[in-house]
């Protein structure tokens, strides 16, 4: 079945369509050279024979003005000899229609030059059965006719070897125009495949990946992929320069917010704030707090994505998890009148990992969809594992994300517009993303019909 679904694949490419179109050009043109080459020879043969008979014809007029007629007669008799499969017929005949010499009894045709059918002739012994016509040339000698003739025998012979030679031809052209358009097409589509496979790599975010570029110089798709490479190279450089400024701004100003914390911290505490005063000053404390969060989230998401806390992965078994994010997230659910059910079909479900990372992954998706699912709903977490891997599914019945929101909803600071008067710094899900791009997981969404249902699965 694989290998079936390998060669329908294959036809359906480009490549192969092209190289099944050029070989059918091929196969058209070399019938068309084919058949124009059979008939020029046909019409070659034929006139060699005919030419033959006239050379031969002349011959004896020659012979009989030299000589008389029993030199012609002497000659005659040396056409006797050679008479293989009826392939050489003469008649000569005197000026009344009687028969002075010849190989056959009686020869219908008053031509002068022509092809006949072979009951035209009479022959004086049984015809051989392949013969179905002659060749024939009709000279006067004298008050006498000399009448000389040629089977078609040899001429379909070599006719049918002909046709022989150039369907064989055709055939093993037309199978090695094939065989080469096939392997030809089968290299293009590897190479256009890896090219494929490399762009979907980089889609995915692995901006490492680089097109190979194996072929000959000067090859069109040796071309494209250096150009490939040229621009994802380019944009690695650029998402690393904004990923980097992202850090370095985070990482700058993570300080002096610490530090200004600590300030609003000591003016509550001195007892000398008046009642407005005091109030302003945790309200500034918790906007501070709200910029420290969100600037921790940055160097986390900055860390994460540059892969430096899979090096230090181990075995997590993810319903241990699931059971801490039950009881933490339980309690929150019941006071906003919701309901949160967890399922653990598999309980020895494990992945390679970070522990933490991925309770905070799992954790931010159900904080998620309480925050935004109104009282009153259910929000479902189900562990899986099956053939194609472990799935860690999120259902709720809220609002649910639009589909042409579900892309956007990964990018950082990114958020939906009813959204946007609920706490939050719209890094949640990108922080989700993170882990999962580093954990070799795929997040999916679909809708719940009503909510969102978001599907976590590891290979």
């Amino acid at each position: 079945m694989a290998s079936r679904a390998a060669i329908s694949r294959f036809l359906r490419s480009t490549s192969a369509r092209l190289s099944l179109r050029f070989a059918a050009l091929y196969a058209i043109i070399t019938a068309i050279v084919f058949v124009l080459t059979a008939i020029f020879a046909n019409r070659e043969i034929t006139e060699w024979v005919s030419d033959q008979l006239a050379e031969d014809a002349a011959g004896f007029a020659q012979l009989y003005q030299r000589a008389g007629l029993d030199a012609v007669l002497a000659k005659l008799d040396g056409f006797a000899g050679f008479n293989f499969e009826d392939y050489r017929i003469y008649l000569l005949e005197d000026a009344g229609g009687r028969i002075i010499a010849g190989n056959v009894a009686n020869i219908d045709w008053h031509g002068t030059s022509g092809h006949v059918p072979a009951d035209t002739v009479s022959p004086v012994h049984p015809r051989y059965h392949e013969v179905i016509g002659y060749h024939l040339h009709a000279v006067d000698l004298g008050p006498n006719r000399l009448t000389l003739g040629t089977s078609t025998y040899f001429l379909e012979e070599l006719r049918e070897v002909l046709v022989r030679g150039f369907a064989i031809g055709f055939v093993m052209l037309l199978l090695a125009g094939l065989i080469a358009g096939v392997i030809v097409g089968r290299r293009t589509e590897r190479r256009l495949t890896q090219i494929s496979s490399t762009l979907k790599a980089v889609a995915a975010g692995q901006l490492g990946t680089r097109a190979p570029t194996s072929g000959g110089e000067g090859d069109d798709l040796v071309r494209v992929a250096d150009e490939i490479n040229s621009t994802i190279a380019q944009l690695q450089r650029m998402v690393e320069s904004q990923k980097q400024i992202s850090a370095d701004i985070a990482h700058d100003l993570r300080t002096p917010m610490q530090r200004l914390r600590q300030r609003l911290d000591a003016m509550q505490q001195s007892g000398k704030l008046s009642a407005q005063t005091e109030e302003d000053v945790q309200a500034a404390t918790e906007i501070v707090d709200h910029l420290i969060e969100t600037f921790h989230s940055l160097l986390s998401i900055a860390q994460i994505e540059a892969g430096r806390r899979s090096e230090h992965f181990t075995t997590i078994t993810l319903a241990p998890i699931l059971a801490r994010i039950e009881d933490a997230y339980g309690a929150v659910a019941d006071e906003n009148g919701q309901t949160l059910i967890v399922t653990v079909g598999n309980a020895e479900a494990a992945v390679q990992g970070d522990g933490h990372l991925l309770t905070q992954m799992i954790a931010n998706v159900v904080e998620n969809a309480l925050r935004h699912s109104p009282a009153g709903a259910r929000v479902e977490v189900t562990l899986s594992a099956g053939p194609s891997g472990i799935t860690v599914e999120i259902a709720d019945d809220g609002p649910g994300i639009p589909a042409d929101e579900r892309d956007k909803v990964m990018r950082r600071f990114y958020r939906l517009e009813k959204s946007r008067t609920t706490p939050g710094n719209g890094l949640g899900l990108s922080m989700v993303k993170a882990i999962a791009d580093l954990h070799g997981a795929r997040v999916e969404m679909q809708d719940n019909h009503p909510g969102l249902r978001v599907w976590i699965r590891f290979q």
